[in-house]
């Protein structure tokens, strides 16, 4: 994931992209299918899954228990505000009962492991009606009439003689739906199961462990977990979320993250081990999200659901550095990197060695003798491009290819869609490489043509983690990443797979919610838009690419910006010495400041506030003509970043701006402005000097936007004129072929749809739409607002066929 965090400009790839003040054409276009002239394989592996544990995504979401906090490891982890709340006892609550006097208390004494070392030591004086703790689970328990519930403690008692403990499922109230009894509490520790079956449907059940017995107790590993998992697996899934992601028929899994697989830090890094075996002798561990991990769902439990849902595994697994934007930066020093690699190798024998090797034991006694057959490694995560990481990773690889020649190992290309580190993967040989992109919904269809001119002799491309971003998983955001995946599917030979990122988020619990794919609250699946996306996309990826041509109406008008313009600085003072557009210089008299403290001073225009996320100042006059070149000379005195020029600027909450030096003075962007809400559409890395002066220039053509500093071209942006976006495939065991149409804009598009190289096709083939509101979105009170809809549509070797406005579609033809 990226983190965005430590690069507040970031915040902008979240927000909502309104649609660009340009004039367009919709007329009608025509689509040709070659159907006789296939040009590349599809990947068999193309679209899969990546999950991490954000927004609690595992305990409290996929992972079934329902007892949170369950053997009392909770803690603050210093520095992290967003673990301050966590304390050994969260989730738990003392119980007296009719007279009953109790005290509870964290113990480390005698713990039941090393792994595992505090407990809970519940005192009870007086007994009354019964005294004990209550669980409050993961905000409520939903439980439902006639379903039944494992439930099992770990307990031992102080002193001589026995004690019982009964568990309950009990309402707010105090009304109990059911319970199990447990007898012959003694001084050992010791393991005691039961089953709670409930005669009532509650959102908000507690777990209770009473006792009648004076006396002290200590309990450890508290579970409660519904006997209706996905395939019934004990320590297993829950059976809707983990249905969401079998629906989907992911061809791969990618976990456990992200940048979790690092960690805050080294010290709190996800090692695997930790998570296999027992889960009462797993060592839990923060999550770089602020909140524990209790690894119930660990490496054995990925495997076992890649396994249950058909889709091979993709581990990541740490490289010896931290996550890039942690301060300090650390790294394992050279000299003790071998247990790391060590890791690496074990893991793989863990998910392929004989039941007599040393890991490929554990994996049997855990239940699985049989090999997981696991053909992929993931080394790293979006490591930023440094020398300690390219010190290390080599030796991973190396170590990995020597012991284990025929795993594929997947690499990293580093942060961001310019790929940074994506040479040293080329010069390492390594099967693909992972690159992640968080970007708005414009940039997705601006860049569906990226992967066009790779070299082909390279490294594949493996796209990790990708998402639109504008406010949250509406339509718009899905319609475009369908766009882009068009170009995915047109160069299937070089891209091997793809996944969408983040996965899942609970609606109440959420780090990073800016776009996920599923969310959930106790009950409820939301399935998004862009989940409907990708359920078509991974369903219907058929097995060759077949060549297309689109034609659009001759008099499409090419886009056009027009507006006025303006100067901004984020979180830094600058000074202007001119401004000009077409030649003809600004004065500085008439700007109209919006934020900032700005002032003419010896004819130049200054901005002396260094805390303003904008400050920004609008010259008079608005730019319509073709075209437009806009220059500055501008310096930055004092601050953290650099200057942008603002332009197209249709009101003060709407334009573009060209931002040199942005996020912290280390990459220049050009970025879309639409109702105060920002997008990226293009960047690149690239800083500026402190009281250095520079001449920047804009120059607005039909359908172009350049950007030059110091007469250096920095970007060249292309402003296309909204269009439809065409992939073709063909199913060869189906005979059809798969023709997929994205429109995304806001008026219908009459299209002609011709076949060509198929001697019959039949009358009618089968259509599934995704359509409605740019912004529409799902949502727990209307989690079908968008859906996959069905129907037959009447076809031939030529159709017409209307795109509605913000829609996906796939037709699916049988043809010989």
């Amino acid at each position: 994931m990226k983190r965005l965090s430590a690069k507040p400009v970031h915040f902008a790839l979240i927000l909502m992209y309104l649609s660009l003040s340009i004039g367009c054409t919709t007329g009608a276009v025509n689509v040709r299918i070659h159907c006789d002239e296939p040009t590349v394989p599809i990947s068999p592996v193309l679209y899969g899954i990546f999950f991490e544990d954000i927004n609690f995504a595992a305990d409290g979401g996929l992972y079934a228990e329902m007892v949170q906090n369950r053997s009392f490891e909770y803690y603050p982890l210093p520095g992290n505000r967003l673990s301050e709340q966590y304390h050994p006892l969260y989730a738990w609550e003392k119980v007296e009962r009719s007279g009953a006097r109790v005290s509870i208390a964290l113990d480390r004494l005698n713990p039941l492991n090393r792994n595992n070392p505090f407990y809970l030591t519940v005192r009870v004086d007086e007994s009354g009606n019964g005294g004990g703790v209550r669980n409050t689970g993961f905000d409520g328990m939903a439980i439902d009439a006639g379903e039944s519930y494992d439930v099992s403690l770990y307990a031992r008692r102080s002193g001589r003689g026995q004690a019982s403990i009964t568990a309950a499922l009990e309402l707010e109230d105090g009304t109990v739906c059911g319970s199990a009894r447990f007898d012959g509490i003694g001084s050992d520790w010791q393991k005691f199961e039961g089953v709670i079956t409930p005669d009532k449907t509650a959102n908000n059940a507690h777990l209770v462990l009473t006792t009648a017995d004076r006396g002290t107790l200590h309990l450890d590993m508290v579970s409660l977990f519904p006997q209706k998992t996905f395939k019934g697996r004990k320590n297993g899934m829950r059976a809707d979320l983990a249905q969401a992601l079998a629906d989907l028929q992911p061809k791969f899994f990618r976990f456990p993250g992200g940048c979790i697989a690092h960690g805050s830090g080294l010290m709190n890094a996800y090692m695997w081990k930790d998570s296999v075996g027992d889960v009462a002798q797993r060592r839990g561990n923060w999550n770089r999200w602020g909140y524990h991990q209790t690894y119930g769902l660990g490496y054995y439990e990925y495997f076992q659901l890649c396994e249950d849902i058909g889709a091979a595994a993709l581990p990541v697994l740490p490289v010896g550095v931290s996550c890039g934007f942690n301060e300090p930066y650390q790294c394992v020093p050279m000299d003790e990197l071998g247990p790391w690699i060590d890791d690496c190798i074990d893991l793989i024998e863990f998910a392929n060695g004989p039941v007599d090797s040393e890991w490929g034991k554990v994996r049997a006694e855990m239940g699985h003798p049989k090999p997981f057959g696991l053909e992929y490694i993931c080394l790293g995560n979006e490591e930023h491009d440094r020398p300690e990481f390219h010190e290390r990773f080599p030796h991973f690889v190396r170590a990995v290819r020597k012991a284990y020649p025929d795993i594929k190992i997947i690499g990293t290309s580093g942060l961001g869609p310019e790929i940074p580190l994506y040479p040293l993967m080329d010069e390492l040989n390594v099967y693909s490489s992972d690159e992640h992109y968080y970007m708005s919904p414009d940039w997705f269809i601006a860049n569906q043509n990226r992967f066009d001119n790779f070299d082909r002799s390279k490294p594949k491309i493996f796209v990790g983690e990708y998402a639109s971003h504008s406010h949250g998983n509406t339509l718009y955001d899905a319609v475009a990443e369908a766009a882009f995946l068009t170009g995915v599917e047109r160069n299937g030979d070089i891209v091997d797979m793809t996944c969408y990122a983040p996965l899942f988020a609970h609606v109440d619990h959420t780090q990073w919610g800016a776009a996920d794919l599923i969310w959930f609250d106790k009950r409820t699946t939301v399935k998004t838009p862009n989940y409907y996306v990708q359920q078509l996309f991974s369903r219907n990826a058929g097995d060759v690419y077949l060549e297309n041509t689109v034609s659009k109406p001759a008099d499409a008008a090419q886009p056009t910006i027009a507006g006025g313009v303006g100067i901004a600085a984020w979180d830094t003072a600058i000074e202007l010495e001119t401004a000009a557009v077409n030649g003809t210089a600004l004065g500085f008299a008439n700007w109209k400041a919006q934020a900032g403290s700005f002032q003419t001073k010896a004819g130049h225009y200054v901005q002396t506030e260094t805390n303003k996320q904008p400050a920004i100042s609008f010259a008079p006059g608005q730019y319509d003509g073709e075209t437009v070149t806009y220059t500055v000379r501008a310096k930055r005195t004092a601050g953290a970043e650099g200057f942008m020029l603002v332009f197209g600027a249709t009101d003060t909450d709407s334009y573009y701006w060209w931002n040199i030096g942005g996020w912290r003075n280390t990459q220049h962007a050009l970025e879309r402005v639409a109702g105060g809400q920002k997008s990226v559409l293009v960047e690149k890395r690239g800083s500026i000097r402190n009281n250095q002066w520079y001449t920047a220039k804009v120059e607005l053509s039909p359908g172009r936007i350049r950007c030059y500093l110091d007469n250096e071209l920095i970007h060249d942006y292309e402003v296309a004129a909204p269009s439809i976006s065409v992939a073709s495939t063909l199913d060869k065991n189906a005979g059809e072929v798969i023709v997929k149409l994205v429109n995304p804009t806001d008026k219908d598009i009459d299209a002609t749809i011709q076949l060509d190289g198929v001697s019959r096709v039949n009358s009618t083939a089968q259509l599934m739409l995704i359509a409605g509101k740019r912004g529409a979105k799902n949502s727990v009170q209307s989690p079908d607002t968008v859906k996959t809809e069905t129907s037959r549509l009447t076809v031939g070797k030529q159709f017409d066929y209307t795109l509605p406005a913000m829609s996906v579609q796939f037709i699916r033809v049988k043809v010989k």
